[in-house]
């Protein structure tokens, strides 16, 4: 480590410890919104946490150290006090933070929910409706990242979807290349997936998905649901993206939600997915903007509202573990989305 990232640390150890980081957060943060942003919660040391993209992945310890930042720092919030908030039927406290995940993957409820549970905090799993019907262990969203971070088989899935060689040098490629494979039938994505590497869909031999066993879990113990799109295409990219909306709409209708709301997959969106949205019956909808959400504009962000994705890596950690002081400086410096504070 360096001289300047030393003195950096030590600065940053010292303002946190003396409360002036602390002080600072209530006073300018008091009127806004933090949604933190989670996917993978899995053991340290765990074949999973090994083999996951770790850019999204949290270690057990890592996450319940941060949850007990969050219950230091913040008053955590439900969707539905979020709601309420919006519609006019309700005030947040102050320093609201809403915890969500993306995705539905089995650990967010075998490993993620015992540690919020522990502390009493709500939390919103935003899922990807067709995961629960999808029987093979590994996801073909966790199969298709894999292949395109390896050098070697990357090309051979874009020729297998007919996309360019040069398609990874353009903006938005890895969402254009799930779009494709979302929209094809379960059975010729998994073909295409194997095309480029026959061996990555069996590296992963125990199921990462959720299922309704599982959303029954999570639900009893009071925690809530939205969802992620369907086949988890990035609405704006999908081939047919009223039918990635209705579907998705009517899976969350059979698991008996009333008020629905949703979180862009890959955090992807664009004027027309918003409205099919709304007229598809959405309330809610958050982005992937890494702001903080002024309160007194939630109606005006409620099909925008802001998420901070939140990784386990040099940004938050200190000698491998979740730094307190690193977590203040990620979070309460965020900008906030809306008019100047009061």
């Amino acid at each position: 480590m360096s001289v300047a990232s030393t003195i950096k640390d030590t600065v940053r150890a010292a303002l946190y410890r003396s409360g002036v980081l602390g002080a600072w957060h209530r006073r300018r943060n008091r009127h806004a919104l933090t949604v933190l942003m989670f996917h993978r919660v899995l053991p340290a040391g765990s074949p999973a946490l090994a083999q996951s993209e770790r850019e999204f992945a949290f270690s057990v310890e890592g996450f319940a150290r941060t949850l007990d930042f969050v219950a230091r720092h913040y008053h955590a919030v439900s969707l539905a006090q979020v709601k309420a908030a919006i519609d006019g039927k309700g005030q947040l406290p102050d320093c609201p933070l809403l915890i969500t995940f993306d995705d539905g993957w089995r650990d967010t409820v075998q490993f993620a929910m015992p540690e919020l549970k522990k502390r009493g905090l709500p939390a919103l799993l935003f899922l990807a409706t067709e995961v629960v019907d999808l029987a093979q262990p590994r996801w073909w969203q966790d199969a298709a990242v894999a292949v395109l971070a390896n050098p070697q088989t990357a090309p051979k899935l874009l020729q297998a979807l007919g996309m360019p060689a040069d398609a990874a040098t353009q903006p938005g490629f890895s969402q254009r290349v799930a779009a494709q494979l979302a929209g094809l039938p379960e059975a010729q994505r998994r073909q295409v997936i194997a095309q480029a590497d026959p061996r990555v869909l069996q590296e992963i031999a125990e199921r990462q998905m959720v299922t309704t066993d599982d959303l029954r879990q999570w639900t009893d113990n009071g925690f809530e649901l939205g969802g992620h799109g369907h086949s988890h295409s990035p609405i704006a990219y999908a081939a047919n993206p009223g039918a990635e909306i209705t579907e998705c709409r009517s899976h969350l209708r059979a698991l008996g939600l009333e008020d629905l709301s949703l979180s862009y997959p890959h955090g992807v969106k664009n004027d027309a997915s918003r409205e099919l949205l709304k007229n598809a019956g959405f309330e809610v909808v958050f982005d992937s903007n890494p702001c903080l959400a002024n309160v007194a504009h939630l109606p005006q962000l409620r099909f925008d509202v802001p998420r901070i994705h939140l990784p386990e890596n040099a940004w938050t950690t200190r000698n491998g573990r979740i730094d307190f002081a690193r977590l203040a400086m990620f979070l309460f410096f965020r900008p906030v989305q809306g008019a100047a504070q009061a």
